[in-house]
């Protein structure tokens, strides 16, 4: 059934970006035979088209460049091109060295206004109780949409979370991060432990998920909060030191 669904799904959102997006499917089917990489799923990049359209952000942080470059830049184009004096851009990291050569060879010359490929080897990034990856080399802008699908995240002791949009709210003064997140379930898992279930919800039968998340300083002890934790009348224990206060 999960597999019925997710089949079904990225018909459907691939056919709302070829729609949205007029020749783009084409460029990133292009680009996929020149890399020969798997690329985004297309569920995760029409929410990225949509969360773009909609919030209309002036900085993208993109964590994981390939064929999914090419969808963002033809919706921050389309902005361009239709809001008057938009003029949104996309910093987009990756931590492979190889994969950094592919997609700046392959890169089309009309997104070269719009994207700047850099260059960030993955490095450690802990938060609260919980061991993250994220890219270093970030510039710092006032980034307001991340597309999280980078760095790797796993290491010598298991598996961590990619961490870089929490990375991100180090580097910009944007009230709110919103974004999308391919796949990446432990990313999530930390997003849902530290601003609740609400503010990203995940299922297997998408693999993605999108997120809208208030800008926190979460290395500030004196935040306004009783408790970091709150315990139920059964023994839960809730971490809920960053939850959205009323």
């Amino acid at each position: 059934m999960r597999k019925v669904v997710q089949k079904l799904a990225k018909r459907w959102c691939r056919a709302q970006i070829a729609r949205t997006l007029p020749g783009v499917v084409e460029e990133v089917a292009a680009y996929a035979a020149r890399s020969n990489t798997t690329g985004t799923q297309w569920i995760t990049l029409w929410m990225a088209v949509r969360g773009i359209l909609k919030h209309r952000p002036e900085w993208i942080l993109e964590a994981g460049t390939g064929s999914s470059t090419l969808v963002l830049a033809a919706a921050v184009q389309k902005l361009r091109r239709e809001v008057p004096g938009y003029n949104g851009r996309i910093v987009s990291m990756e931590s492979v060295r190889e994969w950094l050569d592919l997609a700046e060879a392959n890169l089309p010359d009309k997104y070269r206004d719009v994207v700047d490929i850099r260059f960030g080897p993955r490095e450690r990034f802990d938060m609260a109780m919980f061991r993250g990856y994220c890219h270093s080399n970030i510039p710092a802008q006032d980034y307001s949409f991340v597309l999280l699908d980078g760095p790797s995240f796993t290491d010598e002791h298991g598996i961590a979370f990619c961490a870089d949009v929490f990375r991100v709210m180090q580097l910009s003064q944007a009230p709110v991060i919103h974004g999308v997140s391919d796949g990446r379930a432990s990313s999530v898992m930390v997003i849902q432990q530290l601003y609740g279930t609400g503010a990203a919800r995940y299922w297997h039968g998408l693999y993605a998920a999108q997120f809208s998340l208030p800008r926190i300083d979460w290395r500030d002890g004196n935040l306004n909060t009783p408790r970091d934790f709150r315990c139920s009348p059964f023994g839960r224990l809730q971490f809920v030191k960053f939850r959205k206060r009323g």
